[in-house]
């Protein structure tokens, strides 16, 4: 034993302190050191205080979705509270020096790239859900719902902008343009945050549910392609320029149904039968994902919708495509997302609706909401014919169901100018009223419909193709 221990000592021992010994002497007697160790310093601390925040953003957002879904609501939900409790409405408000120092301003940056990544993927991942075969099991029904719980709504929504562009002008938009991102963020059905309410229900494989679900997929590939068209005409510096843009993402997306679907195809095929590496696809296709986000973004529209078709023209009951979701979900769901929650409740200051007056006109803007979507989706389902009035009212609350589509739509609307502050404050409590409805008007309207399965944290999003494969119901 005394042998070894010799050994040890001279051999790993020694070269260790005498390397010690050199590198202290060597950082105090030179400057250019010193600066180098001074200049390391202060990116761990910055990495440091990422760290802290994103921790903190991530355990908090856990604890209020498991709070939400105690209540019988979406994580979504309470999610976006814990955004907003973290942000300057409260956590500013009660204290502003412990709110600075979780979020200083030096890694805001850093926590809106995340989240804007975050949004991508959730984007693919809407994609991939996009409901192909129940549109068809729900035949001309639910395209006539979920064309309605658009246009009504639309319209609701130009008449309420024309009527708020007196009173909160935009200060880097046109009037046009003012009028119809409006008019857009009252047609938002959030499509993944039905599913999951559908799910926890126990209707997804009911005739109302089948029905509800694609009404809703209608109304979402409807609301992202008519939000293509509307960021053009904001970005555009002309009517030639908006132009432009809505001509090449339309060239984008025929380019992606007709030549990459089926190459993505046969190279999926390829790789379940082990005629291709599976990683080396599943890395192919991240890219492709980042790079439709480039695209997008570069064709004067937004990086959302180039993820958002990427996830359309992937296989459908394929397991590598599934593992592949399953593997991103996991990331975006538990990481990213809840930083997205955070950012918006970081630029959420309910304390610019002062007074009355502004609270007034965000219950008029949610009232206008809810009853031009339950409407028109509730009439057209009793003009069909064939659904009860309760049957006809859940589909309407199916469609009323906005959840963190709305706010992807209201955060692009901050960012490009549409709205200010008051106005994104106030679509930020429409929009939580409205998702925070769906789940007990559901129960209220279909009360024989199972109790809520077991607790899940992927209500953002529904399980991988949960109408097709219930193997996919749980989280990865």
């Amino acid at each position: 034993m005394r042998r070894y221990l010799g050994v040890y000592s001279f051999i790993v021992l020694a070269p260790v302190v005498v390397a010690v010994c050199m590198l202290s002497w060597l950082a105090h007697g030179s400057g250019s050191g010193a600066a180098g160790v001074g200049s390391g310093s202060g990116g761990d601390l910055q990495l440091y205080r990422l760290l802290v925040a994103t921790s903190v953003v991530v355990g908090v957002a856990a604890l209020g979705g498991a709070v939400a879904r105690r209540c019988g609501q979406p994580a979504v939900v309470g999610e976006l509270v814990t955004g907003l409790l973290l942000g300057p409405s409260v956590l500013g408000g009660i204290a502003p020096r412990a709110q600075e120092w979780l979020f200083p301003t030096s890694v805001l940056p850093h926590l809106n790239t995340l989240a804007q990544f975050g949004v991508v993927f959730f984007m693919f991942l809407v994609g991939v859900e996009v409901p192909s075969g129940t549109l068809r099991k729900s035949g001309p029904v639910g395209f006539l719902i979920g064309h309605a719980s658009i246009a009504v709504p639309f319209l609701a929504g130009l008449l309420m902008a024309w009527w708020l562009h007196g009173r909160y002008p935009p200060a880097q938009a046109s009037e046009t343009a003012f009028l119809l991102f409006v008019a857009l963020s009252f047609s938002i059905t959030a499509f993944p945050v039905l599913a999951r309410v559908l799910s926890e229900r126990q209707l997804l494989r009911t005739p109302i549910g089948v029905t509800g679900l694609t009404a809703a997929g209608v109304g979402d590939a409807t609301a992202w392609g008519l939000l293509a068209v509307v960021i053009a005409i904001v970005r555009g510096t002309s009517p030639t320029a908006a132009s432009l843009a809505v001509v090449f993402v339309t060239a984008f997306a025929l380019v992606m149904w007709v030549f990459v679907k089926p190459l993505v195809a046969r190279a999926v095929a390829r790789a379940e039968h082990n005629r291709l590496s599976r990683d080396g696809l599943c890395a192919a296709l991240v890219c492709l994902i980042l790079l439709s986000a480039l695209a997008t973004d570069r064709m004067g529209v937004h990086a959302i919708f180039g993820p958002f078709m990427a996830g359309v023209i992937m296989p459908r009951n394929s397991p590598l495509i599934s593992e592949l979701s399953r593997k991103i979900q996991g990331v975006t769901l538990w990481l990213l997302l809840p930083l997205f929650f955070v950012t918006v409740g970081l630029q959420t200051t309910l304390s610019t609706l002062n007074g009355a007056g502004p609270w007034l006109t965000a219950l008029l803007i949610t009232v206008v909401a809810v009853v031009a979507k339950m409407a028109s989706a509730s009439a057209t389902a009793l003009a069909i014919g064939g659904h009860t009035r309760r049957e006809a009212l859940a589909l309407g609350a199916m469609m009323n169901c906005r959840g963190l589509t709305e706010l992807v739509v209201l955060s692009l609307g901050l960012e490009l100018g549409v709205l200010d502050a008051q106005l994104f404050a106030m679509f930020v409590c429409m929009a939580l009223v409205t998702t925070a409805m769906t789940g007990p008007l559901l129960r209220r309207l279909l009360p024989a419909s199972a109790a809520p399965g077991p607790d899940d944290h992927s209500d953002r999003l529904p399980p991988a193709k949960e109408v097709n494969r219930d193997a996919h119901l749980r989280r990865p």
